[in-house]
C-alpha cells in the first residue's frame, strides 16, 4: 500500500494578515495622495495618426450626407430655423381658424359594452368619424403624431392613418438636425411644423391655400428653399405635368 507523507513547507509561517501587510503608513498615503498626475501627452506621430484616421473615416461617410445640409448647419441657420415657436394645440387652434376640421381630441374613444357571450362589460376602442385632422392622445419622445382621413388610391376605401407629427410640447418653424461627428444627419432635433404641414400638403390631407391662410405665406429666404422646391413640384404633379 502506497505510503502518504505531509509535505512540510520551509517558508516561515504568516505572522500578519494580507490586508495588515498591505496597510501602508499614514504618511506614505498622504505623500501618495498629493503626488502631482503627470499625464502623457500624446506624440505628434500619434497625432498624425489620429487626424489621419478621422479623415478617412469622413470621406468614407461622404454618400451618407445630403449636398444641400449646409442649411442646416450652423449658428445662423439654426437661429433661423428656432423661430414661431408654438404648442400643437395654437397650431391646431390656426387650422380650425382657416377652416379645416382639426380636432384636438385622440382620433379614438373608448367605450363599455355587453359582452356577447357573458353579458359583461367589457370596453372596446372606437375610431371618431367625424373631423379630418387630430392629435394622438400620447406623445412619444418628444413626438405627438397626427392622424387624418386619407383615401386608399388602390381600393378607394377612406381609412384614418397616421400622416405626420408634431413636436411635444412646442415646436419651432422648421426642422433642426443632429449630426454625427462625420457631419452625417442622423435625426431630428426638433421637428418643424413648417415640415408637418409639408407632409399633409404632399398627401393631400390639407392644402396649400389652407396652410398659407392658418399660417401666412412662406417667407422667402435660403431656409424655406426646400419646402418651396417640393411644393412646387407638388403642384406640377397634380396638373399632370410630371409623374
Amino acid at each position: 500500500m502506497p505510503q502518504v507523507s505531509e509535505i512540510r513547507s520551509n517558508l516561515r509561517r504568516a505572522t500578519t494578515t494580507y490586508d495588515e501587510e498591505m496597510d501602508l503608513p499614514q504618511h506614505v498615503v498622504e505623500e501618495y495622495n498629493t503626488r502631482p498626475v503627470i499625464e502623457r501627452r500624446p506624440t505628434t506621430v500619434e497625432l498624425e495618426s489620429i487626424a489621419l484616421q478621422y479623415e478617412r473615416n469622413y470621406n468614407a461617410a461622404k454618400d451618407q450626407r445630403w449636398h444641400d445640409q449646409q442649411r442646416f448647419m450652423g449658428k445662423e441657420n439654426e437661429a433661423m430655423r428656432l423661430v414661431n415657436i408654438m404648442h400643437p394645440h395654437k397650431i391646431f387652434r390656426l387650422l380650425r381658424r382657416a377652416g379645416v376640421d382639426a380636432r384636438i381630441e385622440a382620433p379614438t374613444f373608448d367605450v363599455w359594452v355587453p359582452d356577447d357571450e357573458t353579458g359583461r362589460l367589457i370596453k372596446i376602442e372606437r375610431e371618431r368619424s367625424n373631423g379630418r385632422l387630430w392629435l394622438a392622445n400620447v406623445a412619444i419622445n418628444g413626438r405627438v403624431g397626427v392622424s387624418a382621413w386619407v383615401t386608399d388610391k388602390e381600393t378607394g376605401e377612406r381609412k384614418r392613418r397616421q400622416v405626420t407629427t408634431l413636436q411635444w410640447p412646442c415646436g419651432p418653424e422648421w426642422s433642426l438636425l443632429h449630426f454625427d461627428e462625420f457631419d452625417v444627419p442622423i435625426t431630428e432635433k426638433y421637428r418643424g411644423w413648417r415640415t408637418a404641414m409639408l407632409q399633409m400638403i404632399l398627401q393631400d390631407v390639407v392644402t396649400e391655400e389652407e396652410v398659407n391662410r392658418a399660417f401666412g405665406p412662406v417667407p422667402l429666404h435660403s431656409v424655406s428653399l426646400h419646402y418651396r422646391q417640393q411644393l412646387y413640384t407638388h403642384r406640377q404633379r397634380r396638373v399632370g405635368l410630371i409623374q
